[in-house]
């Protein structure tokens, strides 16, 4: 079985060595995000000094944080100045190798992986390493005519990353292992991913705005994980 994946720096998907897809019914896999962590508010320390004037107390505080998949788009919205309709969900496309806005019903709403009025921005997937371990199996039948191959595999790679930065100069990302599941089918004429999945789980941080405050916290997320999926996907 030879090397099931290349995400490049690019963050552009290629399977076993195949072209991008893409789907006939949807332009991206399924997207889901959810961190966890802490965050330092921007007036941490707080100073006290006692009646004489001779002791000074430093006192620090963090409080709870998390991000969802929603509050990633509020960011998006935020961003690209929209309002994106009921039931729009945030996807991954295999197409673009990028991260898109979908409708309800599969559809492309925007392509959020750059965004050409701020060259501050960015939302993606990256890479460091190029190593990684396969596990799965590959059954090819060839005939006089054709040949079929069934592909069932799991790839594992290290040091993948989500970073996200926008004009706000909210900045965050985190890190950790890529897994990515696929059952293919292959024909001489047509590929199609019965299923594929991807995971990405780690720990990161960044900073965000406050917009109590309106200014921004220090944030380190003790877990992060990001997740895309699709059946049925022709090449």
């Amino acid at each position: 079985m030879k090397r099931y994946i290349v995400l490049t720096s690019m963050a552009a998907l290629g399977l076993m060595g195949l072209g991008p897809v893409q789907a006939t019914t949807t332009n991206g896999l399924i997207s889901s995000f959810s961190l966890a962590g802490l965050v330092s508010p921007t007036n941490s320390p707080v100073m006290t000094t006692n009646a004489i004037g001779n002791v000074i107390t430093s006192t620090y505080t963090t409080k709870p944080i998390t991000l969802s998949t929603k509050s990633i788009l509020n960011l998006i919205q935020a961003e690209f100045g929209t309002i994106f309709p009921n039931g729009a969900r945030l996807g991954y496309s295999l197409h673009s190798g990028g991260f898109v806005v979908l409708d309800s019903t599969g559809n492309l709403i925007l392509n959020v992986a750059t965004n050409a009025a701020d060259t501050n921005y960015s939302f993606s997937l990256s890479n460091g390493v190029s190593s990684g371990v396969i596990s799965g199996k590959e059954v090819k039948t060839t005939t006089a005519s054709a040949t079929n191959t069934v592909l069932v595999a799991t790839e594992r790679v290290p040091d993948y990353g989500i970073y996200y930065v926008d004009g706000k100069t909210n900045k965050f990302h985190f890190t950790g292992l890529l897994t990515l599941k696929v059952n293919e089918d292959q024909t001489s004429t047509t590929n199609l991913f019965k299923s594929i999945s991807i995971l990405v789980s780690g720990p990161g941080g960044g900073s965000l705005f406050n917009p109590a405050t309106g200014q921004y916290d220090q944030a380190v997320f003790t877990s992060g994980t990001w997740s895309a999926s699709g059946v049925n996907i022709p090449d």
